[in-house]
Formats: structure tokens, C-alpha cells, sequence
């Protein structure tokens, strides 16, 4: 693929007075890294400059956006900063010399992809980083990269459909846009407490400086970064019908289709007869979780994503029932739920002032027997619409390097169905494809 950049140039942000914005409690666990997806659109679609309008004056509505993060040079607690004191958006543009139907669908396999996003190294301290690659048939494919601290998926979201949106008002933003962000836009209970036990879930207990212990450290196996490959399966309807019904038609799609998926990385890793655990960490989207408490508003901008895991034997997943898995996963799931989501608020209320440590494992180069889910299938996606004709042709983030992450995608093929994106190390990732579709 002949990808030229032509232009790159900084949108900048809004000139109103800076303002120090502190991480929410769900920000401080979210990775301090940019998360790329690229989205296709077919001809005939907007031209650069209609989209560059747009997005300039959309930018405002969106101030995290254009911020960059700071950290207090006492408490070392990193902030936002927002208005001027911002480092705006970062815009390439790009031409390739070929259709875009040639590269379709997209692959996670391709080594063209990594041309049609911002690289990962450059431009870190922006917010969020946008490519725009126009293929010779008009065909375009918007690569936005956001710091997963300032947005999580539905924030995307939104973001994105605010930009579609002005993009169909001529450059006009709707009259509607919203987005509460930071710390004031959650609402703790007056006074707060916590029902639930943060510290050593979400994050470290005082004093305690990693979740390994010598003797698990010494059993860590890490390997090349580049040994992650990242694996996209189609699932089409027939075929989730077909595991659903194996499921006894009890669960979702999600549900089901996250236990099957699951169960299939375990037995490519090898853990068939393992004792070894292994746990399913499922990311829930709290917006939607806290019924009419007004505590996460549905509009609100930034991380509002916990999860929660479920654990069980190799051994036990890989020759049980998927319908007992898939109820494992309903669990987790279900244990997020508005009583967490408020104790996990309170707590941030309450320890607002202090130097919390997310208790994760984040490198990208450990191996796991666990599994990480997370699901696009109802965020809205794949609804995106320029409205100048041309439609929506793929949705794949760009290259995962965390071992055992998985996506579920609404699939934007004629037969629909599911993608399922899954990072796993090389090795287990050609088993996978050879068994990823077994009903066993």
C-alpha cells in the first residue's frame, strides 16, 4: 500500500483560560496510552476540508480533547489541562494510490495498516492524534488515535458522532452536543462510603508496590512485543444461532459468544488438562449501570469502564459446558452493578487527595492465562453515517499488543455476524484459527 503523507499540522485548542482538571477515579485506572481504531468509509464521501471544518469546530465541545496531562510538582497527581494551556489535536492527511475496495476487508494481519494511523511514538502528548488516508477512488479511512485516560469506546463515540454530525450541518456542531467530563460531572452520595473493597482490587493496597509476589514474579514468562499477533475471527448469525442454542438459549450474544471464545484461547494455549486458573475480566460500560441516580451521567466524557473477572481451572472451562462458562461470564458481568459502581465513586470522592496506584498488569509483553473482553457490540459504532452516500466499510482497532485482550465488533459484512479481534502470543494464535470455529 502506497501511503503518502502530505500534510500533518496541529488543530489548536480552544484560546478560553486553562484549567487544571484532575483525573477521575476511573481515568487513574484506565492505560496511559492512545488507542487507534480505524474506520473505512466507501466513495463518495467528504472532502478533507469539509471534514478538517468540522472537526475544528467540534474540537470545543470536546476540551480533554485538546488538553495534555500535567503532573502537580508536589503530589506528583497528574491533571489535565485544558483551554489554552492545551496541546491541541494532531491531523495528518494522507493519499493512497489505490482503491480502497482492494484492501477490504481490513486485516489486522496486514503490514500496510500501521501507514493509516498517526504512529504510536509520535505525537504523545497530544490527546488525540487523527489520520486521514483518501484512497484513488474516494474512498477515505479515518484513523483517530485517543488517550485512553481522557476517552474510553463510548466516549469515542460520541465524539465521533458529534464530528459526523457537524460534518452533515455544513460545519455547524448540533445545537445538543454534551459532554460532562471530570470529577464534577459524577456525583457522589453526601456523605460518600463504600460498601465495597477498592484497594487491592482496583487499586494497591498502601505500601504495596506490584500485584506479584517474588515467587510469581520468578514464574512470569515474557516475550517480544512482537510475538503478539493480533487474529480476527468472523462469527456469522447461523453460526452464533448454532452456539447459542448450545448454550441452551440462555444468554446473550455477548455472553455467549465471550465463553466460546474464551474456552478456544485456553485449549490454544495448551491449558486443556492445566489446573492452572484462568479468569475472564469483563469490561462493563457504567453509564448504563446506574439507573436514574444521575451519578455517571449517559453523556458523560472520559472512562466510566470497570471490570470484573471470573475465574475457574483450564481443565474445568476447556471440558465443561459452554453454557456454564457463558454463565461465568454473566457474573462478572452482573457483579458491576449500580451499588459497585457507587462504592467505586464514593471512593474516589474520599480519596481524591492521594497518589492511588491502579492495581494492573498492563505490560505488553506478559504472557496470561487470563483473558480480557471487551464489547463494541452495542456502543453504536457501526451506525457512524457522513450522510454523503457512501457507508461504513470496516471498524478494526490497530495493532493490540496486550496478550489475551479480545474485542467484539459488529461486523459490517453482507452476512453480518460478529468480529472477534484477539491479541495472543504468535504461537497460540495459529492454534487458535484451527480450532476458533470447532462446536466441541
Amino acid at each position: 500500500m502506497d501511503v503518502q503523507v502530505e500534510r500533518s499540522f496541529i488543530i489548536p485548542p480552544s484560546p478560553s483560560e486553562p484549567e487544571e482538571v484532575p483525573l477521575t477515579v476511573f481515568d487513574l485506572i484506565a492505560k496511559p496510552s492512545h488507542v487507534t481504531v480505524l474506520y473505512a468509509f466507501s466513495a463518495p464521501t467528504p472532502s478533507n476540508d469539509a471534514l478538517r471544518t468540522a472537526l475544528t469546530a467540534v474540537l470545543p465541545h470536546f476540551p480533554l480533547l485538546s488538553a495534555h496531562i500535567d503532573r502537580h510538582p508536589v503530589t506528583d497527581q497528574p491533571f489535565f489541562v485544558t483551554g489554552k494551556g492545551g496541546k491541541g489535536v494532531l491531523v495528518a492527511e494522507a493519499t493512497v494510490a489505490t482503491a480502497l475496495a482492494d484492501h477490504l476487508p481490513l486485516a489486522p494481519s496486514s503490514p500496510d495498516l500501521t501507514r493509516l494511523h498517526v504512529p504510536a511514538k509520535e505525537g504523545t502528548c497530544h490527546m488525540l492524534k487523527v489520520q486521514i488516508s483518501r484512497f484513488a477512488c474516494g474512498g477515505v479511512v479515518i484513523a483517530p488515535s485517543s488517550h485512553h485516560q481522557a476517552a474510553d469506546g463510548p466516549s469515542m463515540r460520541i465524539f465521533l458522532q458529534a464530528w459526523v454530525d457537524t460534518v452533515r450541518g455544513n460545519g455547524v456542531p448540533p445545537d445538543d452536543v454534551s459532554a460532562p467530563y471530570g470529577p464534577r460531572a459524577l456525583v457522589p452520595r453526601c456523605p460518600p462510603r463504600c460498601e465495597f473493597e477498592h484497594r487491592g482490587a482496583e487499586f494497591l493496597l498502601p505500601l504495596s508496590s506490584s500485584l506479584l509476589s517474588s515467587d510469581d514474579e520468578a514464574s512470569v514468562v515474557r516475550v517480544d512485543p512482537s510475538e503478539i499477533s493480533n487474529t480476527l475471527l468472523h462469527y456469522d448469525k447461523e453460526f452464533i444461532s448454532e452456539l447459542k442454542a448450545k448454550a441452551q438459549n440462555k444468554y446473550s450474544t455477548f455472553e455467549t459468544l465471550s465463553a466460546h471464545v474464551w474456552k478456544k484461547i485456553t485449549a490454544a494455549r495448551g491449558l486443556l488438562d492445566s489446573a492452572t486458573p484462568t479468569a475472564i475480566y469483563v469490561a462493563v460500560n457504567g453509564r448504563w449501570r446506574v439507573g436514574n441516580t444521575n451519578a455517571i451521567p449517559r453523556d458523560f466524557f472520559g472512562n466510566a469502564i470497570l471490570a470484573e473477572s471470573t475465574e475457574t481451572s483450564a481443565r474445568g472451562l476447556v471440558g465443561g459446558s459452554l453454557a456454564d462458562a457463558a454463565a461465568m461470564v454473566r457474573a462478572a458481568a452482573r457483579a458491576v452493578d449500580e451499588a459497585y459502581l457507587q462504592s467505586f465513586i464514593d471512593f474516589g470522592a474520599l480519596h481524591c487527595e492521594e497518589n492511588l496506584e491502579p492495581a494492573v498488569l498492563d505490560e505488553d509483553n506478559l504472557l496470561s492465562p487470563d483473558v480480557d473482553v471487551n464489547s463494541w457490540l452495542h456502543i453504536g459504532l457501526h451506525t457512524l453515517d457522513f450522510g454523503s452516500g457512501g457507508k461504513l466499510v470496516g471498524i478494526l482497532p490497530a495493532k493490540i499488543q496486550l496478550e489475551g485482550e479480545v474485542y467484539l465488533i459488529p461486523s459490517l459484512r453482507k452476512e453480518s455476524g460478529v468480529d472477534v479481534l484477539v491479541a495472543l502470543w504468535e504461537k497460540h494464535a495459529k492454534q487458535l484459527e484451527s480450532i476458533a470455529y470447532a462446536m466441541d
